[in-house]
C-alpha cells in the first residue's frame, strides 16, 4: 500500500493537482461552511416481531415486564438504539436502529438468543415445557423503518406461523 501511495505521489502531474494560488486559497476559505454530520442519518431502522413458540406462553405479567427491561439492556450492550417496544400477549414487537454494517440476521439472532436465555433462566416452567433452546416460534417479521406493523399484518403472520407449526388449519 505504501509503495502504491509513493508511486502515485511521484507520478507526473500529481503534485500540480494540489498546488493552489495563496490568494485563491484565502478567498475560498471564506466561502466554506462545514456542517456536522449526524451519524444517525446513516443508521438503518427496522421494526421487528417475534411470537412465542407455544401459543400458551403468553407475554404478560412478569414476563412482559422483564422483556421491557431486557431489550433495552441488550440494545445498549450491542450499540443499537431502541426506538420503541410493544408487547402484547401473543407477540413481541420493537423498532431498532443499527449501523449499516450490522447484518439484519445478526441482530435478530442475537435478540432471539439473549431473550430466550433470559426467559428460560427466569421462568423454569416455560423451560420445562419447551425442549428447544429458543423461546420464539420459527421465523420473524422484519420491515424497514420504525412504524409499528399494522394489526392485520401481525394477525396474518401469526396465523401463517401457526399453520407452519401444524397448530392451525388453512
Amino acid at each position: 500500500m505504501e509503495k502504491l501511495t509513493q508511486d502515485l505521489i511521484e507520478a507526473p502531474g500529481f503534485s500540480s493537482l494540489f498546488q493552489t494560488d495563496e490568494r485563491e486559497s484565502a478567498d475560498s476559505n471564506q466561502d466554506i461552511e462545514l456542517e456536522v454530520v449526524n451519524p444517525d442519518s446513516y443508521n438503518l431502522s427496522y421494526t421487528c416481531l417475534l411470537i412465542p413458540r407455544f401459543p400458551s406462553h403468553q407475554l404478560k405479567g412478569d414476563l412482559a415486564d422483564y422483556l421491557h427491561q431486557w431489550l433495552p439492556q441488550i440494545c445498549i450492550s450491542y450499540s443499537w438504539r431502541l426506538e420503541f417496544i410493544a408487547i402484547q400477549p401473543d407477540y413481541f414487537q420493537w423498532a431498532i436502529c443499527v449501523p449499516p454494517s450490522t447484518i439484519r440476521g445478526h441482530f435478530m439472532q442475537q435478540i432471539r438468543y439473549d431473550t430466550s436465555e433470559m426467559i428460560f433462566s427466569n421462568f423454569g416452567h416455560i423451560r420445562s415445557e419447551n425442549l428447544s433452546n429458543d423461546f420464539w416460534a420459527p421465523g420473524n417479521l422484519v420491515v424497514l423503518g420504525t412504524r409499528p406493523h399494522p394489526e392485520e399484518m401481525i394477525s396474518q403472520y401469526i396465523h401463517l406461523i401457526r399453520i407452519q407449526q401444524g397448530l392451525n388449519k388453512l
